[in-house]
């Protein structure tokens, strides 16, 4: 009986101070365990990092271009398509933004995007969709000077009545909610008084009509040439990417392959230790699964690093597509390409903040086209001159006056083609005291070239 008790005494129920203990060191350890999550995913993030980004390399090194050669051996027949709708896809994520920050550029990317009609024996006319290249958006990002989707693939927006590019960005609802929200990271080379908002910087980061006139006329709407499987005409590439695939396998480049592939297995299996703290088979099986998806690794291995540190996962897509930067491109069905039902944002040159000067001009497309762009410019002020000499004088102070104001307001794309108007109407008796003046200040201050008093004043004919 007296041992019985004696045990009884000793047992430990968790009350006294050896369970204070056991509850002391099981804290310990979570807040150890919580303290260190940090620096594990920060490690773990850093292999999977460059082992998931060896093995892109050798994947498209070698793999790819293997599979690829097969892929478009069957492509032999070719048509010549028509580009009927077209768009610049802008995705940008509003939460992966910092709290508090407003610069959100570097947080977007920007991919074109074409819908491609194209016809033969078969019927009625098909339909593909094609989105091209991906790139880091930013502030000084243009439209007018984009015409490839990849190397060789030609890109096009649509064109108005006057041959002009249509320029149109798609996002989706909630960025463009955010961008409408928010007032611009920066107004420092913005126009006086800049705009109040994100999404009204971005309308004026485009609107620059004169650049898109010059850019659309020296530049002609080019056909779209694809090549496809006669047994699946449905089913079209560009002919510029599938003569570039077919050829583009060679067998040395399955060594190349390998001595990046070794290496970045190696890596990517530390990673995956580090991140999941598993070994033996399951760490191989956790290693050698998602690899399976090195097809759509661009897609996948962000995901797969984010979940060990946010930070190394915006460093890996940048470098992705820096890889795949020539090689990405996505076909589809119309409806399902990238951002085809997003929110629009268009650009007309006769609208936007130059709707009063540029957008007063009615232009008319040139035939034959203009060889470059300053024959187009040419074209242009030449005919900015001949609409305006059926302005009345006050119709022509006006315009100078507000190209001037437009000027000083750091709106300054479209006062070249002017020149030549405001020179006339210097030289004009019937154009009024008002028109004069303002044409010659407009000379001197804003038209973006150099001229002086004097030099006018030997031009001027005394108005009446």
């Amino acid at each position: 009986m007296g041992e019985r008790r004696s045990a009884g005494k000793g047992r430990d129920t968790g009350t006294g101070p050896a369970g204070g203990a056991g509850l002391r060191d099981f804290l310990l350890e979570s807040l150890g365990n919580f303290a260190a999550a940090p620096v594990i995913g920060l490690g773990a993030g850093f292999l999977l990092l460059f082992g998931g980004v060896f093995l892109a390399v050798a994947w498209t090194t070698g793999p790819q271009p293997l599979l690829d050669s097969f892929q478009y051996a069957p492509y032999t027949a070719r048509a010549n398509g028509r580009i009927v709708a077209s768009w610049a896809a802008l995705e940008f994520d509003p939460d992966v933004l910092p709290a508090g920050k407003l610069y959100w550029q570097p947080h977007a990317k920007v991919a074109s995007c074409v819908v491609v009609e194209y016809g033969g024996d078969w019927g009625a006319p098909l339909q593909r969709a094609f989105c091209g290249n991906r790139f880091q958006f930013r502030d000084d990002f243009r439209l007018d000077d984009w015409t490839t989707m990849a190397p060789g693939v030609p890109f096009a927006f649509a064109r108005d009545a006057s041959g002009f590019a249509i320029g149109e960005i798609r996002v989706d609802k909630k960025a463009l909610d955010w961008l409408a929200a928010h007032p611009p990271h920066d107004t420092f080379m913005l126009s006086k008084p800049p705009p109040s908002t994100a999404l009204g910087a971005l309308r004026e980061q485009f609107d620059r009509p004169l650049d898109v006139a010059l850019a659309s006329w020296s530049t002609p709407v080019p056909v779209f040439p694809l090549a496809y499987d006669p047994k699946h005409p449905d089913l079209p590439t560009p002919a510029p990417l599938v003569d570039q695939r077919r050829g583009g396998f060679w067998w040395g480049s399955l060594i190349f392959a390998l001595i990046f592939a070794v290496p970045g297995v190696y890596v990517w299996r530390k990673g995956i230790a580090w991140l999941t703290g598993v070994s033996g088979a399951v760490l191989w099986l956790l290693t050698v699964a998602p690899m399976l998806a090195l097809p759509w690794w661009s897609d996948v291995l962000p995901g797969i690093v984010r979940r060990a540190n946010s930070q190394w996962a915006d460093i890996v897509t940048d470098m992705l597509d820096d890889i795949n930067r020539v090689t990405r491109f996505s076909a589809s069905a119309p409806d399902a390409a990238m951002l085809a039902h997003g929110e629009r944002i268009v650009w007309h040159v006769e609208s936007g903040a130059y709707a009063d000067t540029f957008g007063r001009v009615h232009f008319t497309l040139p035939q034959p086209l203009p060889k470059t762009a300053a024959d187009a410019l040419a074209v242009l002020g030449a005919q900015a001159a001949a609409a305006v000499r059926d302005f009345d004088p006050d119709a022509k102070a006006a315009l100078f006056l507000r190209l001037r104001q437009q000027s000083d307001a750091h709106l300054d794309n479209v006062q070249r083609i002017f020149q030549t108007a405001a020179l006339d109407t210097l030289r004009d008796v019937d154009s009024g005291r008002a028109a004069h003046r303002a044409a010659k200040d407009f000379l001197i201050f804003a038209a973006g070239g150099t001229f002086y008093e004097d030099q006018l004043d030997r031009i001027e004919a005394a108005p009446r």
